[in-house]
């Protein structure tokens, strides 16, 4: 005998094809499949009972008519009671070899009368009387159900028989009922559950749509949320929470990317001035231009000049993008009054003829101690105190102001008394390579990198900046830096005191 060998390539493409049948189709034949087992199984079961209650039925009129039979004797006429039975058959069986003798038959078809064995008292059916069911003489016509017991005083054999026509017509119809029902019952179910599904996958539809309209770059689109069922009011919720965040995400990329293409064109074109004066004069040199020593002189300290401004841009850039990749920043105890007096030190050796004043916020001086990178928070008051002194004329006094907030925070202020800043401006001052004032040479201004470096510091020490108004004119830089160890510090101050 040849096994037989199942391909694997053939049972991947069938599950490829089941696999490419609509979700919906899927779900209504199997419901569909599921309620035809179900109603073939109950019609199975009901078919099984009901034949099983006729038979006993059949079987309880035939023990009424048995026991009329057990006074027949095979000499007289056999009981009228027995001759009036619709398809019903009685025979007399005389061991002595008299013969069967056929005492009743209401058969009107011929062909279609039971085949009666010849039985002996001693037969089991006979003697236990239970009974059993044999085919007609055609073997085509109807089954017969028959009981047999002893007669004529044990001297006799009679068998009662009765058609079972009647009862296979009723299981007959039965299945055909059933069937046909069965069949509008399984259309009606696949029609209403077609519907039901479709309706149920209306809101899959419309994410399917939403999702659609999504790849093709519409990021605002969300799904609708309707009373829908719960699981499908879940998934909606889900997946509007996740588009949300591939939007920020998408939103905050490109923002990034935008500000580095900036960044890259505004570095180019701050670099661009100064290799062009460097060129140039290196250019006048090479073709002998300059040839007295004072303008060799001059042209070679325009030279060092602009060489040391790229050196500054370019250091301010390496700066700008060690913080951008969020590096672990030194955890110090850092005074911010140590800080802002060495920043008014180096102020006033700059400018001598500025009145650079340290005050307390709230009180007297005192140490306001924080965590963080000491050398950053340093470049930090120098950058703003510097700010300060080169966007306010000459003579214009700055105020260093240390203390704390209300809420505890760590807070220097470096106040100015100058022209202040606009306050639709006031946002921009902290962005890459801006400037307040665009007509002012490049030359003359600073890299536009002094404040956006302030800013990505503050930001790193989980702090922040802003620009206010100073009360009777002027320009305020407030940074805030949460609050470290100055607690303790100002604890133990507290305690020694006492």
């Amino acid at each position: 005998m040849t096994a037989r060998v199942h391909h694997p390539g053939s049972v991947r493409q069938l599950r490829d094809r089941l696999t490419a049948v609509p979700l919906r189709v899927r779900l209504v034949a199997v419901v569909v499949l599921l309620l035809a087992a179900a109603l073939a199984a109950s019609g199975l079961i009901v078919n099984v009972l009901l034949r099983t209650y006729l038979l006993a039925r059949t079987d309880d009129e035939l023990r009424i008519y048995s026991s009329i039979a057990q006074g027949l004797q095979y000499d007289q006429a056999p009981d009228s009671q027995l001759l009036i039975q619709p398809n019903f058959a009685v025979l007399l069986v005389r061991p002595d070899g008299s013969g069967p003798k056929p005492v009743a038959n209401a058969v009107t078809e011929p062909d279609a009368r039971p085949d009666l064995p010849t039985l002996t008292s001693s037969d089991p059916r006979v003697r236990s009387r239970t009974p059993f069911t044999v085919e007609s003489t055609d073997g085509f016509g109807p089954h017969w159900r028959v009981i047999a017991g002893s007669a004529d005083d044990g001297r006799s054999v009679y068998e009662v028989a009765v058609s079972l026509r009647a009862m296979d017509a009723t299981l007959d119809r039965v299945i055909t009922d059933a069937a046909l029902i069965g069949l509008g019952v399984l259309t009606a179910s696949g029609l209403i559950g077609w519907v039901a599904v479709r309706r149920s996958f209306g809101p899959l539809s419309r994410i399917e749509d939403t999702a659609a309209a999504i790849a093709a770059g519409d990021l605002t689109r969300r799904m609708p949320e309707r009373p829908t069922a719960a699981e499908v009011a879940s998934l909606t919720r889900s997946l509007n929470a996740m588009l949300s965040q591939i939007e920020q995400s998408f939103a905050v990329r490109e923002a990034s990317q935008e500000r580095m293409r900036e960044f890259v064109a505004d570095a180019s074109h701050e670099l661009r001035t100064p290799l062009a004066t460097v060129r140039g004069y290196a250019e006048l040199y090479r073709q002998g231009a300059v040839r007295r020593p004072e303008d060799v002189h001059s042209a070679f300290g325009r030279i060092e000049a602009e060489a040391g401004r790229m050196g500054s841009l370019v250091e301010d850039l390496l700066v700008l993008a060690r913080l951008d990749e969020k590096r672990k920043l030194a955890r110090d105890d850092v005074d911010l009054a140590v800080i802002a007096g060495d920043a008014q030190q180096d102020a006033r050796a700059l400018a001598p003829d500025r009145q650079v004043r340290l005050v307390g916020i709230g009180g007297p001086l005192g140490p306001v101690v924080v965590v963080g990178d000491e050398p950053q928070l340093r470049q930090v008051v120098t950058n703003l105190v510097a700010n300060a002194l080169n966007h306010t004329p000459a003579g214009t006094p700055v105020e260093l102001a240390v203390g704390h907030t209300e809420a505890g925070r760590a807070v220097i202020e470096v106040r100015d008394h100058g022209p202040g800043i606009d306050p639709v401006l006031a946002r921009k001052v902290f962005e890459r390579f801006y400037r307040t004032d665009p007509s002012r040479s490049r030359s003359q201004g600073g890299s536009g990198l002094g404040l956006a470096i302030v800013a990505a510091i503050v930001e790193a020490h989980g702090g922040s900046v802003r620009v206010e108004q100073t009360p009777g004119g002027g320009a305020t830089f407030v940074l805030e830096l949460p609050q470290g160890a100055h607690r303790a510090v100002q604890a133990g101050t507290d305690e020694d005191s006492l």
